[in-house]
């Protein structure tokens, strides 16, 4: 497998959405409708939202091309008031998770917070989304907070929290040293 990650382009726009709604089926597909999950979706990642996304200065997003195709986007944001620098969104295709590519994204959401001189990470994910959650543990993931989040009509409930840079780095080091063995 010979990846590549790149901050994203707004040619980039429609392998994005591919890449968050088949996540998205796959993930949360069990506990959310999907009309609930096309409707948030067309809110806040058709190509007009992306280009908002695009066009903000707080904004960074990035993509994991396998083989030349898109296969799993981040978006990071920096949030000014709070001085937090956060993972928005964070989707892998089900087929390449486990690969790596997630790890080596959130490296690059770490090295956005170093820029600005913070020491975590902070996202939020589904309480469902166990694996997701497991996930982000090892990483070294401390749970702040329980909170609603609302997709169309369903609200589920999602833990909010940060991941210290320093645990990201060590992690993403480990998969570059397995990767070049």
């Amino acid at each position: 497998m010979r990846a590549k990650l790149r901050a994203w382009d707004q040619a980039d726009f429609f392998d994005v959405r591919h890449v968050i709604w088949n996540t998205w089926m796959a993930t949360y597909g069990s506990f959310v409708p999907e009309e609930d999950l096309r409707s948030f979706f067309e809110d806040h990642y058709s190509v007009e939202a992306l280009e908002k996304q695009f066009e903000n200065p707080d904004t960074v997003c990035y993509v994991a091309e396998v083989d030349g195709h898109v296969v799993a986007y981040e978006r990071t944001f920096f949030n000014k008031e709070e001085k937090r620098q956060y993972v928005a969104s964070l989707y892998v295709l089900p087929e390449n998770q486990g690969s790596g590519l997630g790890k080596e994204l959130m490296r690059m959401a770490a090295q956005e917070a170093r820029r600005r001189g913070l020491d975590n990470v902070w996202l939020g994910v589904m309480v469902q989304n166990q694996q997701a959650v497991d996930w982000y543990k090892k990483m070294g993931y401390q749970i702040v907070e329980e909170a609603p989040f609302t997709m169309g009509n369903t609200t589920v409930p999602h833990f909010v929290g940060y991941v210290p840079v320093q645990k990201i780095e060590t992690s993403a080091e480990k998969i570059s040293k397995q990767r070049e063995r």
